[in-house]
């Protein structure tokens, strides 16, 4: 039975880097996962995209991409991983799935369009957003510009999600020692 992990959390928390040290200590143990990050999967037409539409090609933020262009990346992502996961392989999607998380659709493979036996595991990555704001800022992804030109409105509505606050999805401290963060992403993915 194939996993799908999903890695959660507001930007900057930590969630490709993770991801990353996450594979490649998997990678030494014997275990591949495929990656599937959202913004990698839409980046070379999200942003040609928004510019046909009007709007700015590097926004990733604004009312305008998460009316017009959020929920495309997200279907495209679970689209290639149902492909692999349906090949026995295991999936890792990092990202926000804010949408899907609230809604209870991440509690369900058939509901993301996953094959129905997929094992789903999340985790939940915490840091305070003064933490955050300072790796956006240093990370200079253009992409970030309209986050950062609005943060008062872009972190606004940020709260841990219900599903974290009722403990159905694991959190974890994004300030604690890599080790210990690959050791909670290894018992997660073996539990």
């Amino acid at each position: 039975m194939s996993t799908a992990l999903f890695i959660l959390g507001h930007a900057g928390v930590g969630k490709s880097y993770l991801t990353s040290r996450f594979v490649q200590s998997q990678h030494a143990l014997g275990r591949s996962w495929c990656v599937l990050d959202k913004d990698v999967v839409s980046e070379c037409w999200s942003g040609p995209l928004l510019q046909a539409l009007g709007f700015d090609p590097d926004d990733r933020d604004s009312p305008a991409f998460k009316e017009h262009v959020r929920d495309l990346g997200y279907m495209s992502t679970l689209r290639i991983g149902r492909d692999q996961l349906q090949a026995d392989l295991d999936v890792i999607f990092p990202g926000p799935w804010n949408r899907e998380l609230a809604s209870g659709a991440l509690f369900s493979a058939t509901a993301l369009g996953l094959p129905g036996k997929t094992r789903l595991r999340h985790v939940w990555l915490e840091l305070p957003e003064a933490v955050r704001r300072e790796r956006i800022v240093r990370r200079g992804d253009p992409r970030d510009r309209w986050k950062l030109d609005n943060w008062e409105a872009y972190i606004a509505p940020l709260r841990q999600p219900k599903a974290v606050l009722e403990g159905r999805v694991e959190s974890l401290d994004a300030s604690l020692p890599l080790v210990r963060q690959l050791e909670a992403l290894r018992a997660l993915a073996a539990g």
